[in-house]
């Protein structure tokens, strides 16, 4: 799965634009594991534009509830307007907005309730990796994340080393692949049913360095954010993951 993550970008037609852009670049077969999270406030118009294909179009976050939560939305409210997936534990959402695992387990167990895929993101510090410390830090985030009391089927992971988003600094495909092995090893573990999730890179992933980690067994797809907003560039990202991967 090749997911877009817009962020707080875009307009109705700039949005509109990229659609049909993107469109023209890939044929009906490659739809099926896209996935676009734009922001709140658009993601009605690309749900629309998209609804003749299997392009899934999520949301950026949820709230665990509804009510009394000024400016927040709720899981049921994204599902009654046709949300797919929903992206929790982002490392903007755990910096800026202080989310902790808790919160975090919250929030997928009201997705799954919902009928929402989740997409947990992780991922270190540069600190913490430069001291070698980046599996004890994802296992404690896959551990403190997942619900205890669901049976997990649709549940993948987003590996996202902080160190590496928007910065154009990468680690190595062969890192990231053993990184991978790891955190497919802990959620196995860690669920009641020992599921082997999907696990989807991100951090700085463009049409230049796709082919390096799609080439990689464990490398399932990819979390993109600035590169996602170009839609040539994105294109170009899911054709080479459909090449690479012989989907």
């Amino acid at each position: 799965m090749i997911v877009a993550n817009w962020k707080a970008n875009g307009d109705i037609k700039k949005n509109y634009l990229w659609c049909e852009t993107f469109q023209n670049l890939l044929d009906k077969s490659s739809f099926n594991y896209v996935g676009i999270s734009p922001s709140h406030i658009h993601f009605h118009q690309l749900n629309t534009f998209f609804k003749e294909t299997n392009v899934m179009i999520g949301m950026q976050d949820i709230y665990i509830e509804g009510g009394a939560i000024t400016g927040s939305i709720s899981a049921e409210m994204a599902s009654a307007d046709g949300c797919s997936f929903c992206l929790v534990g982002h490392s903007e959402r755990r910096e800026i907005f202080n989310e902790d695992g808790n919160l975090i387990s919250k929030k997928i167990s009201s997705l799954l309730k919902n009928n929402i895929k989740p997409i947990l993101c992780i991922g270190e510090s540069f600190e913490e990796h430069k001291a070698g410390n980046t599996r004890d830090k994802l296992k404690s985030q896959i551990i403190e994340s997942i619900p205890k009391s669901y049976v997990l089927n649709e549940l993948i992971i987003a590996y996202e080393p902080i160190w590496a988003i928007g910065s154009g600094r990468t680690p190595e495909a062969e890192e990231v692949n053993s990184i991978h092995e790891f955190i497919k090893d802990v959620v196995q573990s860690a669920t009641a049913n020992n599921i082997v999730p999907k696990v989807l890179y991100g951090g700085s992933v463009n049409d230049i360095n796709a082919s390096d980690f799609f080439d990689e067994d464990s490398i399932d797809g990819a979390l993109v954010g600035g590169a996602s907003l170009d839609a040539n560039i994105f294109a170009n990202i899911v054709n080479i993951y459909k090449r690479l991967k012989k989907i």
